[in-house]
């Protein structure tokens, strides 16, 4: 399993893979506020956490080695790639 964050700087969007999400969103200064249980949701989404201010969990494919990647983005990202 991957985790990708994807967030929106001055040089544009960026993304990072932390090993552990729940150690990143305290460096962050941000906070789980609850876990994914929408049964509408693709099952590889099931169980992960939500993070406050971001949106996700998404499914983001995966990586070159088959795991599922797991993906956050923040409003500003999820607002320009949507638009």
């Amino acid at each position: 399993m991957a985790y990708q964050i994807v967030v929106m700087t001055e040089e544009g969007m960026t993304s990072v893979f932390p090993d552990c999400i729940e150690a990143w969103v305290e460096d962050m200064g941000t906070s789980i506020t609850g876990i994914s249980s929408n049964p509408r949701t693709r099952a590889e989404l099931q169980g992960h956490p939500k993070i406050e201010g971001f949106i996700g969990p998404a499914w983001g494919g995966t990586t070159a080695h088959g795991e599922p990647v797991i993906r956050y983005e923040d409003k500003e990202t999820y607002a320009a790639l949507s638009s």
